[in-house]
């Protein structure tokens, strides 16, 4: 499935980044304190790399939208892409400059 990963940059009613996957929206929670909880668990050692996926889906998009994500079964390079998405949204960065950069590193 090669499903189409958009940064809209849609602000809903609550103020909040969106990000289109497919035909449907999802907000992303872009507060700080989410931020932070996020940085947490991917500095975190002791968690399992699946596990700290999930959480940041689950942080930054909600338990609904991440379980309906998970069920798309992105190819692994949408699923990364996603990732970068979801951070970009978050900090306001462009997603594709993060991945640019994570590369490098």
């Amino acid at each position: 499935m090669n499903m189409k990963i958009i940064d809209t940059k849609i602000l809903s009613g609550d103020n909040h980044p969106q990000l289109k996957i497919g035909d449907k929206l999802y907000i992303v929670d872009d507060r700080k304190s989410t931020f932070d909880k996020i940085m947490a668990v991917q500095n975190d050692v002791k968690v399992s790399q699946e596990k700290k996926e999930l959480s940041i889906l689950e942080m930054s998009l909600g338990k609904k939208a991440a379980k309906e994500i998970l069920a798309m079964d992105l190819s692994v390079k949408d699923y990364t892409y996603l990732t970068f998405c979801i951070m970009g949204a978050i900090t306001g960065e462009d997603p594709d400059k993060l991945r640019d950069n994570a590369r490098k590193n």
